[in-house]
């Protein structure tokens, strides 16, 4: 088995990118056209705060390239305000708009608040969403930034519920945190498809170039994909300009670190 890859940035409409990666006078309306002919996927992150309007996903399939996937991430009104509790409907209502994108659908991302502690109360919120309200027709990944949640009975509810659990390096998820959940993910996968992200740590000033050495994390993450490759059927991944300073490059060249065909270099990626 190797996993299909869907790699690709954080959202994609960055002014700092004009030049080092979308070509100089380019406008905002032509850079979704441009990125997907570039990387295969990217990562949504404007849903966080609302369910995207129709005309707008309707807008993006159009101008995306065919063998685009977007994934969305879980509005807050469901992770950060309700807490999955009465969430169902607004929940639902998120699902059956993202589904209108078709086969362009990607992952769909539940992105937990750090201060949503593992008690007794939310657990039962979390388990009792998850178990009746996640869509059986696309990949989910569950994001918890507290890492008291990552105990036996949480992988064991992922492999029950087939979901699986973000892999994450930034603020709230240090590298050996998501070494083990990655080494769980490979023992016994809980789903056939795995989401990792790239987010960091800091803030550039400008995100138009590489600004942080991260060849010691590249190496752990390229051996960590390079096992679930073996187990997976899909792996989405997203880099963050916070992870070096400029996505495109970070995620470029972990593409090239796992001999796939290396993205069309645009702009001063040629000189990367």
């Amino acid at each position: 088995m190797s996993a299909r890859l869907h790699f690709g940035t954080s959202s994609w409409n960055y002014k700092d990118w004009i030049g080092p990666f979308y070509p100089p006078g380019i406008k905002a309306a032509d850079m979704l056209a441009f990125y997907s002919n570039v990387f295969s996927s990217v990562e949504v992150d404007s849903s966080y705060y609302g369910i995207p309007r129709a005309t707008t996903l309707e807008s993006w399939r159009q101008r995306s390239a065919p063998s685009s996937r977007f994934s969305f991430k879980t509005p807050s009104a469901v992770t950060h305000e309700r807490r999955f509790v009465n969430a169902d409907g607004y929940f639902a209502a998120f699902i059956a708009r993202v589904r209108t994108m078709g086969e362009k659908t990607g992952a769909i991302l539940i992105q937990c608040p750090p201060d949503f502690a593992p008690t007794r109360e939310a657990r039962a919120a979390l388990f009792g969403f998850l178990e009746t309200e996640l869509p059986g027709d696309l990949p989910v990944a569950l994001e918890l930034r507290d890492p008291r949640w990552y105990d036996e009975g949480l992988f064991d509810f992922a492999r029950a519920t087939r979901f699986t659990l973000a892999l994450t390096d930034g603020s709230h998820a240090q590298p050996e945190l998501a070494a083990r959940i990655g080494e769980e993910l490979v023992r016994r996968p809980p789903a056939p498809h795995a989401y990792i992200r790239w987010l960091g740590d800091q803030a550039f000033p400008r995100y138009d170039k590489v600004q942080a050495d991260r060849t010691a994390s590249l190496d752990r993450w390229e051996r960590l994909i390079r096992s679930l490759r073996d187990v997976c059927d899909d792996i989405y991944a997203y880099a963050s300009n916070d992870y070096e300073g400029f996505a495109p490059a970070t995620v470029r060249t972990m593409l090239v670190r796992l001999g796939e065909a290396a993205p069309p270099e645009t702009g001063e990626m040629r000189l990367l």
